[in-house]
């Protein structure tokens, strides 16, 4: 340490390995720190001598006090100061956690980790979960992840019914679909989802979906045909999924990509990605030590995983770019033409075609992402729901035998015997009975959601801040408090009297929100031996194709210029009015002898005294 001196010399203190003292001024030789001239007191007090610390308070001794030494013990005090602030979150968390009813854990560290496994006796261990938690229950992966499982409707509602910033998904359970596809609307958030998805409504416009009907009609023929060459073959018994699986693929391979890839009779390299990436994602969800990217990667399934991701972006922009090409050489009326010659429009087409309202195209990557999305949520939530109702009417004849009286009722007199797209509302008992397939066996089991603010349940009970929260559709659909007898197939439990009293999300197959599924299944499924075949129509022009021609685009033009043209004229009525008054007006109006139209709007008032507003006028 260094002080002044009484006559003003700085005496400097430096303890020695031997511990002694070293004065300035002192006859000692080297190791004499010298007095400095007048004017270089402060540089003195800061030599490189003076940057000794005694640490010995962290048990490290005297170490010299070097910037790498400040910098890590302020990392560590940063460090430490998290850890104590997420160890105190987690502990608040579990505390306010405590209203939920918990089962018995598995395993002290690893907490309810398999306890609901993937298979038919997971289903059962979450059926008897249900019965004895029927409004939720909390389970924890680990010992830092807690989740809370609501399997009510009531319970469900509070988080089904908050905005998508309230509840928004969880990226913890959907994050490994994002390498394969991207920010489709399975997976966006925020401005662009609301954008895309108002962009790709009119895709799934009736108009647009009816064409698809012949497709569904070939493929599932080329199913049938395969069916009985099987059986003739010999064949006794039949992976059902599997089937309808590569049926499903083929028929939206040709639905989205106009392609024909022939999957139900060769092999497809691009529908066995398909199925290798929906196998991988399911598999990684239950192994908890690889949910980290740079460690699944390095596994032979992540490699897997990758290879299977390059294939299917290859063969999703090879489609796009070959399309792009195409388009701009015909022009949008000679393309919509051959299209309506095919009586189809892909989706594809479709995406290209699309714009929002500031004429703005989707770009090639977004577009890879719908068509991939279109692809993993289109084909394996028909093919289990096909296969379950297939499964549930082979077991009980007398529900099927009434389907198919239903339907030969439908097609009597009918020539050549062929179900349309209309004829699907006016089977009534079908779809009580896929409603029922659907309600016992939910293509997808369970969403989840994150709560970025407390989340107030029916009764009191708070979801915390920052909470995974599971929606078990597949307890909601099997909880006895909803439907008494879960267990039994009824398809009389959707007949319309039985419905009126039942919450509407007491039944959700696909997901919590207004989805009706049944009508696309209903198109792809011929019960009475899949013999119908599907009626061929033409491509009717909506709105949305109208508004893709030049004249459609002529049309928006010339109202745009309307508008503009009337707007202004309101904009300046309504500056010039509340300066002169009422009355003021009506005098200048009355010197003139004229009380145009727009005059009468601005003036006109209803009973309560409100006006029209400037759209109305």
């Amino acid at each position: 340490m260094a002080r002044l001196s009484p006559q003003g010399a700085v005496t400097a203190h430096s303890h020695s390995q031997d511990g002694a003292e070293l004065r300035a001024g002192s006859p000692s030789s080297a190791s004499s720190v010298c007095a400095p001239p007048p004017g270089h007191l402060k540089p003195y007090l800061f030599s490189p001598r003076m940057s000794q610390m005694n640490l010995s308070w962290l048990g490290l001794g005297q170490l010299a006090a070097s910037p790498w030494l400040l910098l890590l013990l302020a990392g560590a005090t940063w460090l430490l100061a998290h850890i104590l602030a997420w160890s105190y979150s987690l502990y608040d968390i579990c505390s306010r956690l405590r209203c939920f009813p918990q089962p018995p854990k598995r395993n002290w560290l690893w907490g309810h980790v398999g306890l609901i496994a993937p298979t038919e006796q997971g289903l059962r261990v979450l059926t008897q979960l249900v019965a004895t938690y029927p409004q939720g229950f909390k389970v924890s992966f680990g010992p830092t992840l807690p989740l809370v499982v609501l399997c009510h409707p009531d319970m469900v509602r509070s988080v089904t019914s908050a905005s998508a910033a309230i509840a928004p998904k969880d990226k913890v359970f959907y994050s490994f679909l994002k390498p394969w596809l991207g920010d489709g609307l399975l997976l966006s958030a925020g401005d662009k989802w609301s954008s895309h998805r108002h962009m790709l409504t009119p895709a799934f416009h009736f108009n647009i979906l009816k064409p698809y009907v012949k497709i569904f009609n070939g493929s599932v023929n080329v199913m049938h045909a395969k069916w009985k060459r099987l059986v003739s073959e010999g064949r006794t018994h039949l992976d059902m999924f599997e089937h309808i699986s590569l049926m499903t693929l083929d028929s939206l391979q040709k639905c989205v990509f106009s392609f024909d890839s022939n999957c139900q009779e060769k092999s497809s390299e691009y529908i066995a990605a398909i199925l290798d990436l929906s196998a991988l994602v399911a598999k990684r969800h239950q192994q908890i030590l690889v949910h980290t990217d740079f460690l699944y990667y390095l596994t032979p399934d992540g490699q897997r995983f990758r290879r299977a991701c390059r294939l299917v972006h290859n063969f999703t922009d090879a489609v796009i770019q070959e399309r792009r090409r195409t388009l701009p050489s015909q022009g949008v009326d000679d393309f919509l033409q051959a299209k309506a010659k095919n009586k189809t429009l892909d989706f594809i087409d479709v995406l290209l075609l699309t714009k929002d309202k500031d004429g703005k195209q989707l770009s090639d990557e977004d577009i890879r992402a719908e068509a991939d999305t279109f692809m993993f949520e289109g084909h394996d939530t028909t093919a289990s729901g096909l296969s379950w109702v297939l499964y549930n009417l082979a077991k009980h004849p007398e529900y099927q035998e009434r389907c198919r009286q239903e339907v030969q009722e439908l097609l009597r007199d009918r020539e050549p015997q062929e179900i349309e797209w209309d004829d699907l509302a006016q089977l009534p008992f079908l779809t009580m009975c896929i409603k029922e397939s659907l309600r016992l066996h939910p293509p997808v089991t369970v969403i989840s959601r994150c709560c970025t603010q407390d989340t107030v349940l029916p009764d009191g009970r708070v979801i915390p801040k920052g909470v995974i929260c599971l929606i078990s559709i597949f307890g909601t659909h099997h909880n006895p408090s909803v439907w008494p007898d879960p267990e039994v197939y009824n398809p009389f439990r959707f007949d319309p009297e039985n419905m009126k009293e039942r919450s509407p999300l007491a039944f959700i197959p696909f997901s919590a929100g207004p989805r009706k599924p049944s009508e696309y299944i209903a198109a792809i499924l011929d019960l009475s031996a899949l013999v119908a075949k599907r009626h061929q129509q033409i491509l009717v022009h909506t709105d949305f194709l109208y508004y893709l021609t030049p004249d459609g685009q002529r049309f928006r033009r010339a109202c745009r210029l309307v508008h503009n043209f009337t707007d202004a004229v309101i904009q300046e009525r309504r500056r010039t009015l509340p300066d002169q008054g009422v009355d003021d007006f009506l005098q200048a109006k009355a010197k003139n002898k004229t009380l145009d139209f727009i005059d009468v709007l601005l003036l006109t008032k209803d009973e309560d005294g409100e006006q029209l507003s400037d759209e109305d006028i």
